[in-house]
């Protein structure tokens, strides 16, 4: 059986009217789409998995640590296997992007300081982002290009548990490479647990992805998509038989 990457408990999310508690377990490898309204609580529940954000109350499981019993240094330690995707990418605007992504490597250890750049390169090309970009200040970057860094950097980790919560355009830094193939032939073949805040996301559902259907800073449904595409409520169902099924 897989293991347990993340694992919420009688979670109450720090919303205003005060939301119903759930309960929410994601696996080892598994793909999670997060979908509901503007107010539904999507971007909150990424933020606080992150430790970006405290909730009203409940329990938090990380790789099958509670988070609330580490110490600062195992916490730290613990944050190092989760990249970050958010709608301020965290990148330096003085810094070139090669300089951003060279730091993640440095501060985690990845690569001794001689092998840096041979790391970096070989990730831009394995990811079929032009190289060019590399020379790039952060600040210099269009919308497009900040948006896929920000990926590319929460990525370059290799993390365990892929956290995004920010748009992601449809478009790629590669000509005629999409998103859709982005996540089927790079991400996914990561093997991490992934959860996307995908109000706005351009991700495919198919009937095995799973998908997380939040209401007013609860859970609404959560399953298969296969599954869901039969369930009776509705507004369920509707969300299980979009438009990317």
């Amino acid at each position: 059986m897989a293991d347990s990457l993340v694992r919420v408990s009688g979670l109450t999310l720090d919303l205003y009217p005060v939301p119903e508690p759930f309960d929410f377990q994601a696996l080892a490898g598994e793909l999670w789409m997060l979908l509901g309204a503007v107010d539904s609580g999507r971007g909150e529940l990424i933020r606080v998995i992150a430790g970006l954000a405290r909730p009203q109350s409940g329990r938090i499981e990380l790789f099958g640590v509670d988070t609330e019993r580490l110490s600062r240094r195992a916490s730290i330690q613990l944050r190092s296997r989760i990249g970050v995707v958010l709608e301020q990418t965290g990148l330096v605007p003085a810094w070139s992007v090669f300089e951003n992504l060279a730091l993640l490597i440095k501060y985690h250890g990845l690569a001794p300081d001689r092998a840096v750049e041979d790391h970096v390169v070989k990730f831009i090309e394995a990811c079929r982002a032009p190289s060019a970009i590399l020379a790039k200040l952060a600040c210099d970057l269009s919308p497009l290009e900040s948006r896929w860094v920000g990926l590319l950097r929460a990525l370059i980790i290799r993390p365990r548990l892929l956290l995004v919560s920010a748009y992601l355009p449809q478009e790629t830094l590669t000509a005629g490479y999409d998103v859709w193939t982005f996540f089927e032939e790079i991400v996914v073949p990561m093997n991490m647990t992934i959860l996307v805040d995908a109000g706005p996301q351009a991700l495919p559902i198919g009937p095995e992805t799973r998908l997380l259907i939040m209401e007013r800073g609860s859970v609404r449904a959560a399953g298969r998509a296969g599954d869901l595409a039969e369930h009776p409520d509705p507004q369920v169902w509707r969300y299980a038989r979009s438009s990317h099924a």
